[in-house]
């Protein structure tokens, strides 16, 4: 199989068919799987993941015992996963999956190692309905370049597309999103050539994302991204999985 697609989810049933019908449409002629990982979604969400394997055989389903989290959750898909590349994007719809192609395609032609949906290179943007958390985004990802690395442009975009065996290697080290910074920051420095493709970042549609769904949330959840760029800042990795 070449390419294993993770989705980690809590309370989006609402999102699992039209997320399954993108995902295997743009897919068509790459082998594929559909992975959900899901936190024991009070609202049903795993049920409805295996009733769309019906109509798509590609899908199946992990259900997860606490402790509950968007980067554990991630390495178990990783760890689960039977494709030759992981991709993982978020659950609530504010991830295109018609990018999907796009980021296979540097790693097929072996002119990266990993491919990042990117909000911050040319064509790429993030029209999120809220300002702050907008711009918040953007004084991370400034941080990160200013004190880590300047090569990538979008740290914390959370749409990575790698080989399976390269992330296993390199690792998901926090608790959130910060995981992504560290990532990204890893494989350059162990040499790996990090390809952006831009992006159109919207708000989620329907359901409870694992990302913060507003300011409030981004703000109280904000440390461990500061303390993640200043952990590598200074060339030590945060506390792994």
């Amino acid at each position: 199989m070449e390419l294993s697609v993770i989705l980690a989810t809590y309370n989006e049933r609402q999102n699992v068919k039209e997320l399954v019908e993108r995902i295997c449409d743009v897919l068509r002629s790459v082998d594929h799987e559909v992975v959900f990982v899901d936190d024991c979604s009070p609202d049903g969400t795993a049920k409805v993941a295996r009733q769309s394997s019906l109509d798509y055989p590609q899908v199946r389903v992990i259900e997860r015992q606490p402790p509950a989290g968007l980067t554990l959750s991630i390495l178990d898909g990783v760890r689960n996963a039977r494709g030759k590349y992981v991709t993982w994007l978020d659950a609530d719809l504010s991830h295109p999956p018609e990018l999907l192609p796009q980021l296979l395609a540097p790693l097929r032609e072996r002119s990266a190692d990993i491919a990042c949906a990117s909000r911050y290179v040319a064509g790429g943007c993030d029209v999120r309905s809220s300002v702050a958390t907008r711009w918040a985004s953007i004084l991370i990802t400034k941080l990160a370049q200013w004190l880590i690395d300047r090569r990538v442009l979008d740290y914390t975009s959370g749409f990575i597309l790698a080989p399976r065996e390269l992330i296993l290697e390199l690792g998901l080290r926090g608790d959130y999103g910060e995981y992504c910074i560290d990532l990204l920051t890893t494989a350059l420095r162990s040499g790996c050539r990090v390809h952006e493709v831009p992006y159109r970042n919207v708000d989620r549609k329907r359901g409870t994302s694992k990302t913060a769904p507003n300011l409030r949330s981004f703000l109280r959840r904000g440390w461990p991204y500061l303390t993640t760029i200043g952990a590598l800042a200074i060339g030590r990795r945060p506390r792994g999985c």
